[in-house]
């Protein structure tokens, strides 16, 4: 592997682990995200939009590690890695302004709607009781499984000690009684009674006071959690900046801690739902979000049960003749500590390696060159930073490098504490520099 050095000054170390913008963030179905014409690819293939490729969600063609621009054919290139070529584009005439698509919004029942410039087009974010393209098909809120259900969806229940079938029909729960027999195993927890119903074959959960949920894993009125939260089990689904969980069973989640991937998922808490959860025994409850089409996570928006040392203590106004002992130095912050938020074990990936969360690694650093090209480096000592030396064989101008640590959004780089212009630099190059091997070093004065 090639490699190239950087040194910069100032030398900069802080940088933030997260970042989220707080606003209104929704959890959308690939529905939503239909447009008016499909992309094609230069076999005839059909472009799958959205698609996950790096941990990224994109809405149009890349040209990631290619020169001609190309798209998943699944949702989730991360986990299917089967792509295609993007079929040339012809010039449409009377093509709209995305500058004023989303006005006036099209997007129903209070939907968001997003200009994608590169397809001519929008996309609707919708809350999270409505679905469709427009954000037009109303959903269905279960009570007892605390879930909404899209229209045409069926599921099983027991109400009012009736087993029921269930569907969802132009937002309106419509059930009918369903035969059923004992289960072979009991998936509900909380001591629940199952039963299985014939017609479908799934088994079905009544639950105990206090419990809901499908598998009766969920306690609606926990409203705080004790020492790290890793047995809560409440429905609070927001972080503390104020956006929305995703769902645990994700098919954007392919390499995270989801349903699919973690040992036990039920007994950690992990479902069908979007509740804050702490499945890796972390400081407290957490969850996945979609940061600016990134996949990230934060802490969520809970409580403890047990505050810290009450302020009585301040009123305790007897004598001590007791010294007071000297206080001790805080504990020093770790530096180049990550969090685990993905599996430890490695999939198929470029150099056999994994896309990382954004923020997770602060000591990694965002380069840009120009106006297009972007590399990434790694922070290994105060000032210096290593990357790939094909990243500057065009011998770019110092005027157009800009370095930011710790940065979660590669697509858009702003004014951060981390981010640092050259001033002064300089270009050698070994006479005995291999082209698969070249050694590059900068510095600045």
């Amino acid at each position: 592997m090639a490699y190239i050095l950087l040194l910069f000054l100032p030398c900069v170390f802080s940088a933030r682990a997260r970042t989220f913008v707080p606003g209104y963030e929704t959890v959308t179905s690939n529905e939503a995200f239909k447009e008016s014409r499909k992309v094609l690819t230069t076999t005839g293939k059909e472009c799958k939009f959205p698609f996950r490729q790096g941990g990224r969600i994109h809405h149009h063609c890349i040209t990631f590690l290619s020169s001609r621009p190309w798209c998943s054919l699944t949702h989730n290139f991360d986990r299917d890695r089967k792509f295609g070529f993007c079929a040339a584009e012809k010039t449409r005439q009377g093509v709209f302004s995305t500058f004023n698509i989303c006005r006036p919004n099209p997007c129903l029942n209070r939907g968001v709607c997003t200009a994608v410039p590169q397809k001519h087009s929008f996309e609707c974010s919708c809350p999270e009781n409505f679905t469709g393209r427009l954000c037009e098909h109303k959903k269905c809120y279960e009570t007892i499984h605390l879930h909404y259900y899209d229209t045409g969806e069926s599921w099983g229940r027991i109400h009012l000690r009736n087993v029921e079938q269930c569907t969802c029909m132009a937002g309106e729960i419509k059930c009918e009684r369903a035969r059923y027999t004992k289960c072979h195993s009991n998936p509900c927890q909380n001591d629940g009674a199952c039963r299985l119903i014939i017609a479908t074959g799934k088994e079905v959960c009544s639950c105990q006071r206090g419990y809901s949920g499908r598998y009766c894993s969920i306690e609606p009125e926990t409203e705080c959690y004790n020492s790290r939260g890793t047995g809560y089990r409440g429905v609070v689904g927001t972080t503390v900046s104020g956006a929305r969980c995703l769902p645990w069973n994700s098919d954007l989640l392919y390499d995270e801690l989801h349903v699919g991937t973690v040992v036990a998922s039920p007994l950690r808490g992990l479902g069908e739902h979007a509740y804050c959860r702490n499945p890796d025994g972390d400081k407290m409850p957490w969850c996945y979000t979609l940061n600016d089409s990134a996949i990230s996570w934060e802490y969520c928006d809970v409580p403890p049960c047990v505050m810290p040392v009450s302020s009585s203590r301040l009123f305790n106004i007897q004598p001590s003749n007791k010294k007071p002992k000297p206080t001790k130095p805080g504990k020093k912050h770790v530096c180049g500590k990550k969090h685990k938020k993905r599996l430890s074990f490695a999939r198929g990936r470029i150099m056999s390696g994994t896309s990382a969360l954004p923020g997770t690694h602060p000591w990694m650093a965002a380069i840009y060159i120009g106006k297009s090209d972007f590399c990434a480096g790694t922070l290994v000592s105060s000032c210096w930073i290593v990357s790939a030396a094909h990243c500057f064989f065009r011998n770019p101008l110092k005027s157009q490098i800009r370095v930011v640590l710790g940065q979660q959004n590669s697509t858009s780089p702003i004014p951060t504490p981390g981010r640092l212009e050259w001033k002064s630099t300089s270009f050698q190059t070994s006479s005995q520099c291999l082209i698969q091997h070249c050694m590059t070093l900068f510095w600045s004065n």
